[in-house]
């Protein structure tokens, strides 16, 4: 991966020559290259349209703030395009230049307020569910628990997949949840048990902090 788009001119070649030798070592690998190509490029183009004539970007710019408004990150929506992840952080730094964004979150906001990235091009998140280990414990009873027994892992929820876990470990992490308050007084982490996602925490403050310290 050289870091930039593969050139229709390369790929024409590529193609004449596999016609040309159909049978030579490496052929069916390069039919499958190309294949994989036609593909990603079928995608994109019936995903993300063509920028209208007010919207600034290039269509591989828009292709790249479609990508992230869908969670996906710069190495990955260089795979999609044949590009390296520091090519698509460039041409993104570019597009929210061109924007007037400061953070890419922004840049999608603009492109979605004006109407340059269309809605169906935004897959919906899953919602995010703090859901109980069971539905009769609820987090500031679990909490509650765990606070009692400074040091102790325990099991806090389980979710549909790893990012909403990740996500909630951060959260909890950070103070977010108000039964796991103050910032700071507690570790956790997500993991990944016989196909189940989870978050795990610990209490490392004392006993005697309440969950409204810090609030």
């Amino acid at each position: 991966m050289t870091g930039e788009p593969l050139n229709p001119r390369l790929l024409a070649q590529l193609r004449a020559s596999v016609e040309r030798n159909p049978t030579a070592g490496g052929a069916r690998a390069v039919r499958m290259l190309l294949a994989e190509v036609d593909r990603l490029t079928t995608s994109l183009s019936a995903t993300v349209p063509e920028p209208k004539d007010a919207c600034p970007l290039t269509k591989t710019q828009m292709a790249i703030i479609a990508a992230t408004a869908n969670g996906k990150h710069c190495k990955a929506i260089g795979r999609d395009l044949c590009l390296s992840g520091a090519t698509v952080s460039r041409y993104r730094q570019e597009a929210m230049r061109r924007l007037g964004a400061d953070t890419p979150a922004q840049a999608v906001a603009v492109c979605l307020i004006n109407e340059w990235l269309p809605k169906p091009a935004v897959t919906r998140p899953q919602p995010f569910n703090l859901a109980p280990v069971s539905g009769l414990i609820a987090y500031r009873d679990r909490a509650e628990e765990l606070r009692q027994h400074p040091g102790r892992w325990g099991t806090v929820a389980t979710y549909a997949t790893a990012k909403s876990a990740a996500q909630s470990a951060y959260r909890l992490r950070s103070g977010a949840f108000t039964a796991f308050r103050p910032k700071g007084a507690w570790q956790a982490k997500s993991y990944r048990e016989d196909g189940v996602h989870g978050v795990r925490a610990r209490y490392i403050g004392t006993p005697a902090t309440t969950a409204n310290e810090g609030s």
